[in-house]
């Protein structure tokens, strides 16, 4: 499966203005936890998206499931 990186998720954080850790520090995760999370090596728990969907005021959903689903995705077995 390729990685893709989490554009939103690094788009949120630049328009703040915002190094990953201070964003890391503001959100109350890690700063390797959110360069993870940001370059797509990480998914997160439920418990982290929503501290960081609270903490941008976006919905969970747009920040991290906001790609776009193939047939392939749908069915979950190979074309």
């Amino acid at each position: 499966m390729e990685v893709l990186p989490n554009n939103t998720l690094i788009n949120l954080r630049k328009n703040k203005g915002l190094s990953q850790a201070v964003a890391a520090k503001k959100i109350g995760i890690s700063q390797s936890m959110l360069a993870m999370l940001e370059a797509g090596y990480r998914k997160g728990s439920d418990e982290t998206k929503v501290m960081i969907a609270n903490y941008y005021g976006e919905s969970v959903e747009s920040i991290f499931f906001n790609r776009i689903i193939t047939k392939r995705d749908k069915s979950g077995g190979e074309k």
